[in-house]
């Protein structure tokens, strides 16, 4: 039987495997990591984009051939005076754009970090390769960049008391990344700057300056990693952060983007300051446990969940428990989904696969309102179920369906509200004279009543027992919370 002839994707990866492993034939852990770097090769790339005019060709504009942001900043606005451009993205494999001197470099450098500087060597070889070695981290254009970061730190380490202490010297590090400055939101439509754009513009998003703390980190040999919460859990928005790991093993959090915030540093930083559904951990490599290794990619929603190097980390950070949701006999759907409520509406976090009938959800954060659905490939919209379940505190699920039997009036305000030891925020505010609407879940938002607020306080007459509501009106902004009235207590508690 004749052998099939191989892709061109794998005679590339055999290609820049020889000769990377000729490259380093006396160096047998060089080897070794050149294996790591290219079996995991494939699942890598950058998000990038070009200026095109209106017919679509490509408008010449580099704004790191200019001598400082103000000139960029300037020069692309004549540019745009003169000719209507747009951003047009692209998406680029780096086994279609790798270079063996990009790797080359990137390794020696790697190794020398971790091979000479004292804080390192307690890392081994599987922490180095995950956290260190990788030449990129997330899907930022693919740059050189480990020796401009680490010009820009090389002097943290020499205030340092203990150089065994491997978050010691990443404090000193994300100190001596001076006035750099956050961005609530940036214009440029990928979802990480490049390496070089950070250091030229020394301003970013959240999950960019997150990223610049963790290239200087790993430029030092310090085994830093991306974690994230895609949602939060009862406040609105997402969040990236960072963790150290420590010469004992441990991963201690900061904000990657805490310059000037001493807040934010490891021992100091709260990552559960908000309440987290769910947490995970970038890699380079691939994880077995990751939907997208296991489930063809149209099963999948637009999102974090495609990627194949994320690995579930919720335990690390909160109590977790798990819900157990029972589906019919009829419907064919092997994985479903659970939801957050997040900026006015529900945003998919977690997926769980399906055993006989039921769909196990686990690592879930407690005290927080989950909607189980069910994604449809063919529409690529998801169906969501008719009634949300609460994981509560106790690690109990409970199905949130409305009793419209059994209803009772109450005046919502804010001071009733039960205030735990998170921080979560909620826009929601009673303006009096304003008509607002109680929404109640029922297989969609489903009005109820509307009442008009006074004296602070909005009454309403028919509510039903054990539903989740939301209140809005049309000063509302889309950081309304949902809640539950606990008929015990008479308290709203939020989620």
């Amino acid at each position: 039987m004749l052998a099939q002839p191989k892709d061109s994707t794998v005679l590339k990866k055999i290609n820049l495997k020889n000769l990377l492993t000729a490259h380093y034939e006396n160096d047998v852990q060089k080897q070794q990591a050149v294996a790591f770097l290219i079996d995991n090769i494939t699942i890598q790339q950058s998000q990038n984009y070009n200026w095109v005019d209106e017919s679509g060709k490509k408008i010449s504009f580099n704004e790191l051939e200019y001598d400082n942001k103000e000139i960029a900043v300037a020069e692309f606005q004549k540019l745009k005076n003169s000719i209507k451009i747009k951003p047009q993205t692209y998406q680029l494999k780096d086994i279609d754009a790798v270079t063996p001197e990009l790797l080359i470099k990137n390794i020696d450098l790697a190794f020398d970090s971790w091979r000479n500087n004292t804080w390192s060597k307690s890392y081994d070889f599987a922490t180095f390769c995950e956290y260190i070695l990788p030449y990129r981290s997330m899907t930022e254009p693919l740059e050189d960049w480990r020796s401009d970061y680490q010009f820009l730190v090389s002097n943290a380490s020499n205030t340092v008391a203990d150089k065994n202490a491997a978050a010691e010297v990443a404090t000193n590090v994300i100190l001596e990344l001076k006035n750099f400055m956050f961005l609530d939101s940036r214009p440029d439509p990928i979802p990480f700057l490049s390496p070089k754009q950070l250091l030229f513009r020394r301003e970013g998003a959240c999950s960019d300056l997150a990223n610049l703390t963790l290239l200087a980190c790993r430029s030092m040999g310090l085994a830093v990693t991306f974690d994230f919460t895609p949602f939060y859990g009862a406040s609105s928005k997402r969040h990236f952060w960072n963790t150290i790991i420590t010469e004992k093993g441990e991963h201690i959090p900061f904000n990657g983007n805490c310059f000037g915030n001493s807040k934010g540093l490891p021992y100091a930083y709260n990552a559960t300051e908000k309440r987290l559904a769910k947490v995970f951990r970038k890699t380079y490599s691939i994880q077995q446990t990751a939907l997208a290794t296991t489930v063809d990619s149209k099963m999948i929603p637009d999102g974090f969940m495609k990627d194949k190097n994320i690995v579930d980390v919720t335990a690390e950070y909160v109590p977790v428990g798990k819900i157990s949701y029972s589906i019919p006999a009829t419907n064919p759907a092997t994985v479903g989904y659970l939801n957050v409520f997040n900026l006015g509406k529900w945003c998919a976090t977690d997926w769980g696969k399906k055993t006989s009938n039921t769909i196990e959800f686990n690592n879930l954060g407690t005290s927080i309102v989950y909607l189980p659905s069910f994604y449809l490939a063919d529409t690529q919209k998801m169906q969501k179920e008719q009634y949300p379940i609460l994981l509560d505190a106790k690690k109990n699920q409970i199905l949130l369906k409305p009793n419209y039997a059994k209803t009772f009036s109450y005046s919502i305000t804010r001071d009733k509200t039960i205030k735990g030891p998170t921080l979560d925020f909620n826009s929601f505010e009673v303006f009096d004279n304003e008509v607002f609407k109680l929404l109640v879940w029922d297989n969609g938002w489903k009005k109820i009543e509307e009442a008009t607020a006074k004296n602070n306080a909005i009454h309403f007459s028919k509510i039903p027992d054990n539903g989740l509501f939301l209140v809005l009106c049309k000063k509302s902004n889309g950081y309304e919370r949902i809640f539950r009235i606990n008929t015990a207590t008479k308290q709203i508690e939020w989620y």
